[in-house]
């Protein structure tokens, strides 16, 4: 028995860090990102900007990417585990049960990021592309922040994640 609880344990360990470093780095880059953008009834490019002004801020963008897909991958790996480790629990704490159905409402909002960073940053280190214009910053930058669909998304994915938070630390639905 005392081995599972430290099984737990580190599989917890893991999900928090790999969870807060997640967190953390997506606002940041959010906000690095969206440096670049007037924001208000529309999304448009700042006309301040130069070209390697902007190819800047991607290069910013995709280089904190790993970070970011490597922690949010942790994480999840880790949700699943505990979930599995935890099943009997989740019925007598609910704010744990909402912690993992809110946090699995993230995957495929996640994932979907992920797969357009991993073509921004093949396109940037890889082929060594240094326009801000071309095709694939485009579609898988620009479009990033500009669709409003994309920018939905990222805000249920944020917020979902900032109520895992909420109910970590407040623990509603106990069920003693």
């Amino acid at each position: 028995m005392e081995n599972c609880r430290k099984i737990h344990k580190i599989f917890l360990t893991f999900f928090v860090i790999g969870f807060v470093v997640w967190f953390g780095g997506t606002l940041i880059r959010t906000t690095v990102a969206l440096e670049l953008f007037d924001t208000g009834r529309t999304i448009e490019l700042k006309s301040k900007y130069t070209n390697s002004e902007r190819m800047n801020t991607v290069y910013i963008f995709t280089v904190t990417a790993p970070t970011v897909i490597i922690s949010y991958i942790i994480a999840t790996v880790s949700a699943v585990l505990l979930t599995v480790l935890w099943r009997k629990e989740l019925k007598q704490k609910g704010w744990l049960f909402m912690i993992f159905c809110l946090f699995i409402i993230t995957i495929p909002i996640q994932f979907k990021f992920i797969y357009y960073d991993y073509m921004l940053a093949n396109t940037v280190y890889f082929e060594k592309v240094n326009d801000f214009y071309h095709p694939v910053i485009q579609e898988y930058f620009v479009e990033q922040f500009k669709n409003v669909a994309n920018n939905s998304l990222r805000g249920i994915s944020l917020l979902s994640a900032l109520t895992c938070l909420i109910y970590l630390i407040w623990r509603p639905l106990n069920n003693n």
